[in-house]
């Protein structure tokens, strides 16, 4: 009889922690992705609030930047609330959100905000939103992560769409974003794409060498070929005229 009960016992353990172990994953095709978490809030295109393992903790999306929504210095940026809003809807709509951990990198930052792959359903949070073009790829801190490359690829594709935040030469740097790059924006609101800046790129032609560059405080310097440091320089524009560079409030490299 002890026996019996015995195994019983054991039987009703093992169902239990199957099932436990069942919700504490999502798959996709079959494939383990993640720890399944509980979304508290969604704070902005690239961070959100959940409760991971019976505590509340902030997540800071692996690998992508969004541009800003509460920033002390640089407050709202254009196309934040865009990311914002369809962060919510992918996280809010689903069944299930899990975060996947890299193994080749930190799991936590130096401000305690865990880092992670995010899935809804099974399917790359981050990933949409690459495609959507209201992110770039950045805070690239570990060339091994496991999907830089793929983001890479969404990338590229939502940059030859002029998709979002491409639409606008020079607003997206490695550094960030420049509000002052998207002319007229109205803080909350999304532009209209004129014909002028939807073909600005198409006009970036060979013959336009005229390199514009903008740091890291947002000043904005032109290098023509010949300049000290021009095969250095990155461009985030091109220019084919001195005074097209100097228009768009580029100067003169000193």
């Amino acid at each position: 009889m002890k026996k019996i009960l015995f195994a019983a016992i054991v039987m009703a353990f093992m169902v239990i922690m199957a099932g436990c172990t069942e919700k504490a994953t999502t798959t996709n095709n079959g494939k383990t992705v993640g720890e399944a978490v509980e979304v508290v809030s969604v704070m902005d295109g690239d961070t959100m609030k959940v409760k991971y393992k019976g505590e509340e903790k902030k997540v800071r999306f692996l690998l992508i930047d969004a541009p800003e929504m509460y920033h002390k210095e640089l407050g709202e940026q254009p196309f934040g609330k865009e990311a914002q809003t369809l962060n919510r809807q992918l996280l809010d709509n689903a069944k299930t959100v899990s975060l996947e951990f890299d193994k080749t990198g930190d799991k936590e930052d130096k401000y305690g905000r865990l880092l992670a792959y995010v899935y809804a359903d099974g399917e790359s949070v981050q990933k949409k939103l690459i495609e959507s073009g209201y992110v770039r790829v950045g805070y690239v801190y570990n060339k091994k992560a496991a999907h830089l490359d793929e983001y890479y690829a969404a990338q590229k594709e939502a940059q030859k769409a002029n998709k979002g935040i491409w639409q606008y030469p020079g607003y997206v740097t490695d550094r960030g974003f420049v509000k002052s790059a998207v002319p007229n924006w109205t803080q909350g609101k999304q532009l209209p794409k004129t014909t002028t800046q939807s073909n600005n790129n198409n006009s970036q032609k060979q013959d336009c060498m005229i390199k514009g560059n903008i740091n890291a405080k947002g000043n904005k310097t032109y290098f023509i070929p010949g300049d000290t440091n021009y095969e250095q320089v990155k461009e985030e524009q091109l220019f084919c005229s001195k005074e097209d560079a100097e228009k768009a409030g580029f100067k003169a490299a000193s």
